[in-house]
């Protein structure tokens, strides 16, 4: 912990610039924004799919493109913090066959182990305006949770938080339909969580900044430099869930 602590006061979240180079051409963000239209569909070989093969090879073909291009987006990121490093990127479909609704990864510092928290990017789509946006958040992944996992990540509370910081809760009663609750990131709100919390009301807590709008941003150095912002947000609530 104070390993880690001297690293983000020295390196104060330091951004390299490296990588910037020959990234400030347009970028092709169409396949990342079109495959969000597959969430939910269910794949078949193309081999297996009779009169939809040419569909389904037009579907494993827009699902291998989208996953490259956010590789891009996410190998960006890496590249412009130090001491975090990319994890495996999600694939475009679950095991079970069907379409992710959203593509996702997590970047961790050397030591870190697979049960604790991360700073993770995943694609969404605002419901509103169907507009597709990557979200930055300190979270975990759930199928690797460990006994101390949850108590860790909800120490975000314990630290201040504003616009455009948010929260995203999983109320106790949640829990089987894994629903989360955007709650506005404000001085009020977080008194309100730590009661809830202290009354078993609550399972987890996210902070998350997002990126509402990617296809604003023309060239991928825009964007990540806007992913950056968030990444320095973060960083504290991050540091929060290694105190023990």
């Amino acid at each position: 912990m104070i390993q880690k602590l001297i690293l983000f006061i020295i390196l104060k979240i330091k951004i390299k610039r490296k990588g910037m180079i020959n990234m400030n051409k347009k970028f092709n963000y169409k396949p990342l924004i079109e495959y969000t239209d597959y969430a939910g569909r269910k794949y078949i070989k193309p081999e297996k799919a009779g009169d939809l093969k040419e569909d389904m090879e037009l579907f494993r073909e827009n699902g291998q493109a989208a996953r490259k291009i956010f590789t891009e987006i996410a190998k960006s990121v890496e590249e412009n913090v130090e001491g975090f490093h990319l994890q495996k990127v999600s694939s475009w479909m679950n095991q079970g066959q069907v379409a992710r609704p959203y593509l996702w990864v997590f970047l961790k510092q050397d030591g870190d182990t697979e049960n604790e928290s991360g700073i993770a990017l995943r694609v969404f789509k605002n419901e509103k305006t169907k507009k597709v946006g990557i979200s930055m958040e300190v979270s975990f992944v759930e199928r690797k949770i460990g006994e101390n996992t949850l108590e860790r990540q909800n120490k975000v509370l314990e630290l201040p938080i504003k616009n455009p910081l948010y929260y995203f809760v999983q109320f106790s009663k949640s829990k089987e339909n894994c629903m989360l609750d955007r709650i506005e990131g404000s001085e009020k709100n977080r008194k309100k969580l730590i009661e809830d919390m202290k009354e078993g009301n609550i399972r987890k807590v996210l902070v998350k900044f997002d990126v509402e709008e990617i296809e604003k941003f023309e060239n991928l150095e825009d964007l990540t430099k806007e992913f950056l912002k968030g990444f320095k947000l973060l960083m504290p609530f991050y540091l929060k869930t290694k105190d023990i």
